[in-house]
């Protein structure tokens, strides 16, 4: 297994071509918002190599039997899903941000549907992603999941859209394999891993069969363009700002990814043209995924409900009542995504030829409430927080030596904490709540947006026994009969 060192070095090998800026670096890694986001994924490769926590994030894998991190492994029980709840809350709550390592979410549902393409249809992709997991693993690699396309039009079909690659394709078969053409984007971590995983990120019907793809293409590969997105505080770490980057270590970066003609050899492709099965595999990678914004948001919460408390000790006024009593309510919507996430991971099942995944409903009602909670959260942090979050002086002037003594004076709150630390610990509450490491967008709509949580949670409650049970108990309560 890596460490944390030995990751970065790997991903710097790649010398990934990078579009930032409104020009173009050799290396990706060159750049510092890539380094930043580097360096967030650097601390989970070291996770698993401290006694400490070892036991916590090593285990064995089913298909090579030696051991894997968690990050790389297929849930085989429901313990394991609850522990990768877990450990993404401890990761995100010493980063302050998103981990990067939510690639394993894929691979249960993956293996299930293609045994079961398999099996319908004799071909062989549940070897590949076999083989593929396995390599993933015995090498220690970083996966992006490479899902949203840009859908033009979103109420036209894929194959009706005036640009066929609006939503990606398989343009071209062989003897060898398949050529895409298209876009990803949203790509969280795409600069910084050494692989994507493609998967669709809609149900596609009959007469888009081009469309219906799955499969594991290396970030290198010739074709893929990496266009760097712009984030609201990139400027200030790429001017070299501490103070005002509010999380001063880690960052995160995201590209838009485009498939100028990518080939992919046929031992890397999981899905091809079978249109009937991606229902149930976009619900599937759906209940499977979504459990983790319950470790994922709580971990991020974390950090802001005690960069909130700190805040109101240094403007004095943690004793006060109207404080304790907002930021136990932030404490509780943390609680309650957390518990969230946990529920569906201990009631999850197992996906014959595949892995566990969580409960359906439970999953996607995890997701559906932080996407609403975070707001909660955020205008309780800024009620607390007060005017100056959105009305600071930038550090510039805080190091200007004609203005600083005055800052210093001004700026602070009780008399025994600097107006620094004030500064500091509001920019991170500004960075958590809507700058760089924002967990408002990622919990609206990382792993889907809140409003396709609620249509799935809809769909998978209508075929729990217990809704039906509902439905006649309401009937025989008031008396209907019949």
């Amino acid at each position: 297994m890596r460490t944390g060192k030995e990751y970065l070095q790997s991903v710097r090998d790649m010398k990934l071509p990078l579009y930032i800026d409104g020009g173009k670096v050799d290396s990706a890694m060159d750049h510092p918002s890539v380094q930043a986001a580097a360096e967030a994924v650097a601390f989970t490769y070291d996770l698993a190599c401290e006694p400490a926590y070892r036991d916590k994030v090593i285990t064995t894998s089913h298909l090579s039997g030696e051991p894997v991190p968690i990050f790389q492994h297929v849930p085989q029980n429901a313990d394991e899903l609850v522990a990768k709840v877990n450990v993404t809350r401890y990761c995100n709550r010493q980063l302050g941000m998103c981990s990067f390592r939510c690639i394993q979410n894929a691979y249960a549902p993956l293996l299930y549907i293609a045994a079961k393409v398999d099996a319908d249809n004799g071909t062989s992709y549940h070897r590949n992603v076999s083989d593929w997991i396995r390599y993933m693993q015995e090498n220690d690699l970083l996966a992006c999941p490479a899902i949203t396309d840009p859908k033009g039009g979103r109420k036209i079909k894929a194959c009706d859209q005036s640009d066929p690659d609006m939503y990606l394709r398989v343009v071209k078969k062989n003897g060898d394999g398949i050529v895409l053409r298209g876009a990803k984007l949203h790509q969280t971590g795409a600069a910084i891993s050494h692989e994507k995983l493609v998967l669709p990120c809609t149900t596609h019907r009959r007469g888009s069969e081009d469309y219906a793809v799955a499969c594991a293409v290396p970030t290198t590969a010739p074709g893929l363009i990496h266009i760097s997105v712009r984030h609201s505080q990139d400027e200030r770490r790429q001017k070299g700002a501490d103070i005002d980057l509010g999380n001063s270590r880690y960052g995160v970066h995201e590209c838009v990814v485009v498939f100028d003609d990518v080939f992919v050899p046929w031992e890397r492709v999981f899905l091809c043209g079978e249109v009937d099965y991606l229902e149930e595999l976009v619900g599937l990678f759906g209940s499977s995924h979504r459990p983790t914004t319950g470790g994922c948001k709580a971990g991020w919460a974390d950090v802001l409900v005690a960069a909130t408390q700190l805040v109101a000790r240094y403007n004095g006024l943690e004793d006060s009542a109207h404080v304790r009593d907002k930021l136990a309510d932030m404490i509780a919507i943390t609680e309650t995504v957390y518990s969230c996430g946990i529920a569906a991971a201990m009631r999850g099942y197992e996906l014959p030829g595949g892995g566990y995944v969580s409960d359906p409903v439970l999953a996607n009602n995890a997701k559906y409430y932080a996407s609403r909670a975070v707001f909660d959260l955020i205008r309780l942090a800024e009620d607390i927080t007060g005017g100056i979050l959105s009305c600071c002086p930038s550090e510039k002037e805080m190091n200007n030596p004609e203005i600083a003594p005055f800052l210093e004076r001004f700026l602070k709150g009780v008399d025994d904490v600097p107006a620094e630390h004030r500064i500091r610990m509001v920019r991170l509450i500004e960075n958590i709540s809507w700058g760089l490491g924002s967990i408002l967008h990622s919990a609206t709509h990382g792993g889907g947006s809140g409003q396709a949580c609620k249509m799935e949670l809809f769909e998978f409650s209508k075929q729990a026994p217990y809704r039906q049970e509902a439905i006649e108990s309401a009937r025989r309560l008031c008396g209907i009969t019949g």
